[in-house]
């Protein structure tokens, strides 16, 4: 067993499964993986079966939150050191797992994020709005700077893994980290590059997309405050 488990929180990515698969086999053999099938109604936990990835499956999808933390708390069960929370749609590139894990064995941080806008600001002008408004938030409340907040590849310590699986408050979202480094925990960033999801749509469209950015920020400025 490796220290690393790498868990992918998938819903409906049949088509995308099987090249996140292939790529981690590729490019991170230093991690093992662990799929949570978030109440896929195609054919997602078939694709893994049939690459022989262990699956953990919800019976209905129960989002983001509860897929990773079922990531987390089998990864606890089963011993490992560090999880990194890696997308099921093919946009996140297996060949930055081994500087991330290296970062993290070196304690450089509490969480890794694996950001896109360390050198510059790009992505369409909404979301880079959206993007730089939680940013600025996030600094407002705890003095640092995160330029990829919304960022869906983490890497935590057993520490944070701890925090994840005991508490339904934490969340992979920009809010608990602004909560975490306030609790003294250190958020770093490491570049990494993107790909374009290959199948599928995302579900943050624009409406949902201002949500997501109003609720983020509503959180950040109130809720971490008054903690």
């Amino acid at each position: 067993m490796n220290e690393l488990l790498v868990v992918i929180p998938a819903y409906n990515e049949e088509m995308n499964i099987r090249n996140v698969i292939r790529d981690l086999r590729e490019h991170a053999d230093m991690c093992d993986i662990l799929v949570v099938d978030d109440g896929s109604t195609d054919g997602t936990s078939a694709v893994c079966r049939e690459m022989r990835v262990p699956v953990a499956r919800h019976r209905v999808n129960l989002g983001l939150t509860e897929a990773v933390r079922t990531g987390i708390r089998a990864a606890i069960k089963l011993g490992y050191s560090y999880v990194l929370q890696f997308d099921g749609d093919g946009q996140h590139d297996a060949s930055a797992v081994g500087r991330l894990l290296a970062a993290a064995k070196e304690n450089k941080g509490d969480i890794l994020i694996g950001s896109r806008y360390l050198k510059e600001d790009d992505g369409p002008p909404g979301k880079r709005a959206g993007r730089w408004l939680i940013s600025l938030c996030i600094r407002a409340v705890c003095g640092q700077r995160i330029a990829d907040p919304t960022s869906g590849m983490r890497m935590m310590n057993r520490r944070v893994m701890d925090l994840f699986a005991d508490s339904r408050f934490y969340q992979p979202e920009p809010d608990t980290l602004a909560y975490l480094i306030r609790r003294g925990f250190s958020v770093v960033e490491i570049p990494v590059s993107m790909h374009e999801r290959l199948y599928g749509e995302s579900y943050l469209n624009l409406s949902e997309s201002l949500r997501y950015c109003f609720r983020t920020i509503t959180s950040i400025l109130l809720l971490q405050w008054l903690r």
